[in-house]
């Protein structure tokens, strides 16, 4: 009992959402960049790396495809609170995942709110670092890493085959840079806020090689720059009764499992 309790704990906070190292694609040769989304993803880059202090709101919707090819779509909210460069605090709403991230200055401490279990890793590095360390060890990807990423360039850019800036299109009303992108196994489209500030306000990933190709869509709902959160923003109080479990590495949980 006490793995399945894990695994499932693990499962309902999976989410792949890290485009530059999704399903073990090789970078290609000689990708095809069109100059005008080249510039609009640098900008996007360079505006990221700036620490900042900041809450935001996504809903996003993923597809299930079933066995007889029809597609079944599950929806979220996902509420995030950010002080670069080491803490955020993510809570995930809906359909799958129930779930809420601290991650402080030293610890990553992720809550099953459903099952009302908890696992903690000790985490002392900086988002980036912690992100990388949780997939690498723990197998466990974090919703929003591209909001996250303090280089959203590379985590876009590293196995692109080809990028093409499609125009000034809308999301969820806002003027954009629509910018669209292939890779061996998957293909997506951003779109980059067209105002004074080049912010992330759409992303769909498409993953081409799996039956049906289902989607992946999160349309940035709120972004609000914020002086100071409080001092308790960032530290996990455990609820009443919450019981925690170890957060096993992948190795270890392959071993047993065979």
């Amino acid at each position: 009992m006490k793995r399945i309790v894990q695994t499932v704990f693990l499962l309902a906070f999976t989410l792949p959402l890290f485009i530059g190292t999704c399903w073990g694609q090789s970078k290609a040769a000689a990708p095809a960049i069109d100059p005008q989304a080249e510039k609009i993803l640098q900008a996007l880059n360079a505006q990221k790396k700036k620490d900042i202090k900041a809450s935001a709101e996504v809903f996003d919707t993923m597809d299930e495809v079933l066995k007889t090819g029809e597609k079944i779509q599950y929806s979220h909210v996902r509420k995030l609170k950010i002080s670069e460069p080491k803490q955020f605090w993510i809570e995930s709403t809906g359909d799958i995942t129930n779930t809420t991230v601290w991650k402080d200055e030293k610890t990553f401490t992720l809550l099953d709110r459903v099952n009302n279990v908890y696992g903690q890793v000790t985490a002392p590095g900086t988002i980036d670092e912690t992100m990388d360390m949780m997939v690498d060890k723990y197998g466990v990807t974090t919703p929003l890493a591209d909001l996250l990423s303090d280089n959203v360039y590379s985590v876009l850019m590293g196995n692109v085959r080809t990028c093409h800036y499609l125009g000034i299109h809308y999301a969820d009303g806002i003027k954009c840079h629509h910018i669209a992108a292939t890779q061996n196994n998957i293909d997506w489209q951003i779109w980059v806020d067209a105002g004074d500030v080049p912010q992330l306000r759409k992303i769909v990933i498409t993953y081409k090689q799996k039956p049906g190709a289902p989607q992946y869509t999160a349309v940035l709902k709120s972004f609000t720059e914020v002086p100071q959160f409080p001092e308790d923003t960032f530290t996990f109080k455990a609820p009443e009764g919450a019981r925690k479990i170890p957060l096993l590495p992948v190795t270890k949980r392959t071993k047993k499992a065979s």
